[in-house]
């Protein structure tokens, strides 16, 4: 009966936060989203779908080559990244948004460690594209690239 009764009730939170996330993150306009750039259409060597159904898309998100740049995209929906660390160094990025301005993302090295999860909270994403100067070079078992759990909250 207890775990009824708990399984309704985290059912119940899930929905309310939820819909909370959904108002507070879910509202998006069509400002900094044009159309025909969603990142699957507009970068697909760096976005491919893993999974998708009504309410999420599954990115498999990986990065050009050393000196390439991917095409301009965005992601509209709010996200949740995940990637697989095991230490190693990390890539040495150049992050161009829409209105030209560029950061630069150096590089960092990290002791190789058995693997853990990492997860990011990302708001929706506008308009950017990331320049390859140094690929990543992690420790042994790292999977290629990262998941993007796209929530589609706002359509």
């Amino acid at each position: 009966m207890f775990s009824i009764v708990a399984s309704i009730l985290a059912c119940a939170i899930f929905l309310s936060l939820f819909a909370a996330h959904h108002y507070l993150y879910g509202q998006s306009t069509s400002a900094g989203f044009p159309e025909g750039f969603d990142a699957v259409a507009a970068a697909p060597a760096s976005h491919k779908v893993v999974f998708e159904n009504a309410f999420v898309r599954v990115l498999q998100v990986t990065l050009p080559p050393k000196g390439a740049t991917e095409p301009m995209h965005h992601h509209r929906w709010p996200s949740l990244f995940l990637g697989y660390d095991t230490g190693g160094s990390t890539p040495h990025i150049r992050y161009h948004t829409a209105d030209g301005k560029v950061v630069d993302q150096p590089s960092h090295t990290e002791p190789v460690h058995a693997g853990m999860w990492t997860a990011e909270w990302m708001k929706p994403e506008p308009m950017h594209a990331i320049e390859v100067v140094e690929p990543d070079k992690p420790g042994p078992g790292a999977p290629p690239g990262w998941l993007r759990v796209e929530i589609k909250c706002a359509q």
